[in-house]
């Protein structure tokens, strides 16, 4: 019985002190920013050229997810955004602007990297803060805490 209690109390102190006997995370990140972009070494036009676009013919039985894995690849861009930009573009060959539905025969308009970016961000925006960020950024992002 005293071992019982010895070990309750023993879980109640340090479950209670937890946060007093561990230190806080600090982690550092680097931040690369698009100073990277031209060192990629990498097969894919749309990442070549930021400003390449391709038009593609749909075939019978043949769905976005194999239209944008043989253009775009699979790593290096996110499949959701890149389909609804894809939508964006070619609403006329989408039911009811579904990437899911697509029909066949149709052309479509496949957007380079820099017009997705404009579809997320408005050009005035990144003109009157291209100024404020030069200043501001830096090489690394700090998070304190937990």
């Amino acid at each position: 019985m005293k071992k019982i209690w010895k070990f309750c109390l023993f879980t109640l102190f340090i479950i209670s002190f937890s946060k007093l006997s561990f230190s806080e995370p600090f982690v550092v990140l680097e931040y690369r920013g698009n100073s990277d972009r031209g060192s990629l070494s990498s097969d894919n036009l749309f990442l070549r050229d930021l400003n390449y676009s391709a038009n593609h013919v749909v075939l019978k039985n043949e769905t976005l997810s194999d239209i944008m894995l043989d253009y775009y690849g699979s790593r290096e861009f996110n499949n959701k955004i890149l389909s609804l930009a894809i939508v964006h573009f070619n609403n006329k060959a989408f039911v009811r602007n579904n990437p899911n539905f697509l029909f066949s025969g149709k052309k479509l308009y496949l957007p380079s990297v820099n017009e997705i970016k404009n579809l997320i961000i408005k050009k005035d925006k990144i003109l009157e803060n291209k100024d404020k960020n030069n200043s501001s950024i830096t090489s690394e992002i700090y998070f304190f805490g937990g």
